[in-house]
């Protein structure tokens, strides 16, 4: 796997496919994200702590196992 480290290795290099499992883990576990790998994610301040804790916790358990 290629190190990304700007838009245009990203461009050069993502992976969409395991993009797209990475998305739907988290869905499944009551994560939406944009299923769009181009586009960026979005914390607001509408966003508690909880909200946060919870994004980090399903997306660790969305990768583990992912590759």
């Amino acid at each position: 796997m290629k190190a990304i480290h700007d838009y245009r290795d990203y461009c050069q290099y993502v992976d969409t496919k395991l993009y797209s499992r990475f998305v739907h883990r988290l869905l499944d576990r009551g994560i939406y994200m944009t299923p769009s790998n181009g586009l960026h994610w979005i914390i607001s301040t509408a966003h508690t702590n909880a909200d946060v804790a919870a994004l980090l916790e399903a997306a660790d358990q969305a990768c583990t196992g992912l590759s």
